[in-house]
């Protein structure tokens, strides 16, 4: 499962859907490349047109450390922040237990839905798909 060394971390996939940013993670996500891995996906949604949701295909993510645990924890801050939508797609066993134990899969796994208008002004209403939910971006959760 692990990527060669020279594969970047991130690889961009076809959108199905118009305004979304679909991503996939290849590799292990931890304190190597971190950082290279949050700069290139704020860089695909700044670089896309009136972007309402991320999609981050997680079926070629190694290993997830404390690190890339803070990355996605960032990632999500940011998409929640203006207003996109964040979605953790095909999220494998290991991932979805490291989420568990650290009390953070609720929080990133929610259905996080754009507003119509989100780049101009999020709002607490969404309309116009299924899955919404509404989500506190200031409050993580503590796994009690």
């Amino acid at each position: 499962m692990a990527a060669f060394p020279f594969a970047p971390p991130v690889l961009p996939l076809a959108a199905d859907a118009p305004h979304t940013v679909c991503l996939a993670l290849v590799g292990d996500l931890d304190h190597e490349v971190g950082d290279e891995v949050l700069h290139q996906v704020l860089h695909a949604l700044r670089g896309g047109e009136d972007v309402r949701d991320l999609r981050l295909d997680c079926r070629g993510l190694g290993t997830v450390d404390s690190a890339g645990l803070a990355v996605l924890l960032q990632i999500h801050r940011h998409t929640s922040g203006d207003g996109t939508g964040f979605h953790l797609d095909t999220m494998g066993p290991r991932l979805e237990r490291l989420l568990r134990i650290t009390g953070t899969y609720e929080y990133l796994t929610t259905p996080q839905q754009a507003p119509p208008s989100a780049r101009s002004a999020p709002s607490a209403g969404s309309a116009g798909s299924a899955g919404s939910a509404e989500e506190d971006p200031g409050t993580l959760g503590s796994g009690a």
